[in-house]
């Protein structure tokens, strides 16, 4: 048989029960009293939390002012010998970098001279070579007029007459010649003959002659004569007195170069029909 509840014995630590009379309040309503009742508790909380928030919030603000001025100084003193150490190594650096950009363009510049001197020295070098290698094959094809010797006729006689013979020993023609010979009876001590004056090294008269001496070519033309004292003429066939002929040549070659030919020789009575040339006076460009 069912028992209730209520008759049952009842424990010692449940409290009493009070049933007040009339209807019993639903369980919806109980849930919208305590949600009313925990709205309420909240409004209460958020209004009083914004003043104790206003406090902490000021009370921290006190603080942190306080401490600010603490550590603002060493703050600054740091910053500002961080930010000088900082410019002296910029400061630094960037001497070093200008440093080794001026090293730099003066090696680039050395470098630039030693080669602008190293090319002026291959060009010079080609150029002495090339003057050179011009002058060589100049002087191999240059015209050249030598003496062969000096002919006479009628020897010790008063009429006697001589001739120059040169010839061109050249490989181009000989332009503009012209030969200029003097002669002479002088007293001269064993083979000791020199001319009694020397003729230039360049012509300066006038330049009318238009002779062509082709390369190869012999040449004669009569010596410039003068009259002679019998006395001299008796000295010379003594063999006291020497016959002397001396003059140069004068002529240019085909690359506008002006040349000239000295000579000097002289006859003695002892040695006739030879010629002997002079200790001095005979040379050539």
């Amino acid at each position: 048989m069912a028992t209730d509840d209520n008759s049952g014995p009842k424990s010692e630590s449940d409290p009493p029960v009070f049933r007040l009379p009339g209807p019993r309040p639903s369980f919806l309503e109980i849930l919208e009293r305590r949600e009313k009742e925990r709205e309420a508790e909240q409004s209460e909380s958020k209004a009083v939390r914004p003043k104790k928030e206003q406090k902490d919030q000021l009370s921290k603000s006190t603080i942190r002012s306080e401490r600010y001025p603490k550590w603002l100084m060493p703050a600054t003193f740091v910053l500002a010998i961080f930010f000088a150490v900082w410019v002296t190594w910029s400061i630094h650096e960037l001497r070093n970098f200008a440093f080794q950009q001026a090293q730099s363009v003066n090696d680039s510049l050395e470098i630039a001279q030693h080669g602008i001197l190293a090319a002026n020295r291959r060009a010079e070098a080609i150029e002495k070579t090339y003057d050179r290698a011009v002058e060589a094959s100049r002087t191999q094809l240059r015209a050249y007029v030598s003496v062969l010797g000096i002919s006479t006729q009628n020897g010790f006689e008063k009429s006697m007459f001589s001739s120059l013979n040169y010839k061109n020993v050249g490989q181009t023609p000989a332009l503009g010649l012209r030969a200029l010979t003097d002669v002479v009876i002088v007293a001269a001590s064993g083979s000791d003959v020199k001319p009694p004056r020397m003729y230039s090294t360049s012509y300066s008269g006038d330049d009318e002659t238009t002779i062509v001496l082709g390369e190869g070519i012999t040449k004669s033309d009569p010596v410039s004569n003068r009259p002679f004292k019998e006395a001299e003429l008796g000295e010379f066939r003594a063999g006291r007195k020497v016959y002397v002929v001396w003059g140069a040549i004068y002529y240019s070659d085909v690359f506008g170069k002006n040349h000239y030919t000295r000579f000097c020789r002289y006859y003695q009575k002892g040695e006739s029909g030879r010629w002997s040339p002079c200790q001095t006076g005979n040379d050539s460009d």
